[in-house]
């Protein structure tokens, strides 16, 4: 079996050239769940939230500019009697206002903002392909269902043929009844049979209307009963070893870079932050006349140099280095997950175009079996029971060979979504 599955793999990539397209009608249900589905919704609106975010993390490097306005009555205040005269010296007012405008512009921080500013837009891309992520598991539930209904509609086909087959062998039986070659029992079994194959038709066409239901529900709109799709798509056009196109995959590596700026952010918080300080505006208290409002301005720089915070930053940054290591083995558990799913599902396809070909096999035998078995009963050469076998038969082949069909394209459609195929485009 091992053999066989690395063969399969090895002629995967000869298959792109004849691979089909998925159906149009497919690609429109996919993109119509996009726009419709909640979820989708929901994780685009975070994304433009991640956006702002980013926008506030770079406006750490752009000036601050503040209004100020203050009114102060102090009392009481110092006065000083001067000797020799009335003159009393007034140091400061007892109402204060000042009125004017600050500022502050980040110079140098050695990193810091540069940190927070790459965290942000880790964040804004992780988002981004989580998104993505949420998109290709709709599309492939859109897939699944479609195909399912596809099956279903195959499957009542063949049960309208052998109902078909059924009534004609029915006409049979009570012709060959009128002349006394049938017995009243053989009759009786072609329609017990024949109301059998009608409520399992009945319970198909139920499952049927579910999956519709699933379909209408995904995509918000009333789907149509027109889907006729073969089994001849999906078709397997490669296997990447690494999933580097795998939603999964990629969320998890973003989820990596997400960890390491903050790494990077906890290193930085032992750098010194280098500040411009400026002011400008009018206010009381300058000597000689304290009380009469001037213009005044101030210019500077400050300096902040983290020196002793404990434990703090040494164990913030060993935790950051922690969330990567563990950010990691998500990546090689996700990817480990998904090689233990694409043997799973090679090894399902390699059994099912065996087991397709010897149902292709039966089938046309079963066939011919009807066939001679209805010229045969005709003339009397065989029994009521040996027909009802062929019949039973021929049911059974069919019903097989769609199955294996089924499970194959189903088994296709799961390597190409853990190969990222995003049949949707």
């Amino acid at each position: 079996m091992m053999k066989k599955i690395l063969l399969f793999i090895c002629t995967l990539t000869t298959l792109g050239a004849s691979a089909q397209q998925a159906p149009a009608d497919l690609r429109a249900m996919v993109q119509q769940t996009f726009e419709h589905f909640t979820k989708i919704k929901a994780m685009e609106t975070q994304q433009r939230i991640a956006a702002d975010q980013t926008t506030v993390a770079k406006s750490s490097r752009l000036p601050s500019v503040n209004g100020v306005a203050s009114y102060t009555h102090v009392y009481p205040v110092p006065k000083v009697q001067l000797p020799g005269g009335d003159f009393t010296f007034q140091p400061v007012p007892s109402e204060n206002v000042n009125a004017g405008v600050e500022a502050r512009q980040l110079l140098l921080d050695f990193g810091k903002s540069g940190s927070q500013i790459r965290q942000s837009q880790a964040q804004e891309r992780l988002l981004g392909m989580q998104t993505a992520e949420m998109r290709e598991q709709l599309a492939y539930q859109v897939a699944n269902t479609y195909l399912g209904i596809a099956f279903l509609q195959r499957n009542i086909s063949v049960q309208d043929a052998n109902i078909h087959l059924l009534e004609e062998t029915e006409k049979m039986v009570e012709n060959k009844l009128k002349h006394g070659d049938a017995i009243d029992l053989d009759l009786l079994n072609t329609r017990v049979k024949l109301e059998s194959y009608r409520n399992r038709k009945v319970d198909v066409e139920n499952e049927l209307e579910k999956r519709i239901a699933t379909l209408e529900y995904l995509t918000g709109e009333h789907s149509k009963d027109s889907i006729r799709t073969g089994f001849e798509w999906p078709v397997t056009t490669g296997l990447d070893a690494e999933f580097a196109n795998n939603a999964a995959v990629k969320s998890s590596v973003e989820q990596e870079k997400v960890a390491e700026t903050a790494v990077q952010i906890a290193k930085s918080q032992h750098m010194p932050s280098l500040f411009l300080d400026a002011g400008t505006g009018y206010k009381n208290g300058y000597l000689p006349e304290v009380a009469t409002p001037k213009f005044n301005y101030n210019a500077g720089v400050s300096l902040s140099v983290p020196i002793f915070h404990g434990k703090k930053l040494r164990t913030q940054e060993h935790m950051a280095a922690t969330e990567v290591e563990v950010a990691r083995l998500n990546t090689q558990s996700v990817k480990d997950e998904l090689k233990k799913e694409a043997v799973q599902q090679q090894s399902d396809i390699v059994a099912c175009m065996e087991r397709l070909k010897t149902a292709e096999t039966l089938l046309k035998q079963a066939e011919r079996a009807v066939e001679l078995s209805q010229s045969r009963y005709k003339n009397g050469v065989i029994t009521y029971l040996d027909l009802q076998n062929a019949q039973t038969s021929l049911l059974e082949a069919q019903l097989s060979r769609l199955q294996y069909q089924y499970q194959l394209s189903l088994s296709n459609l799961a390597l190409m979504q853990l190969n990222g195929n995003e049949f949707w485009k």
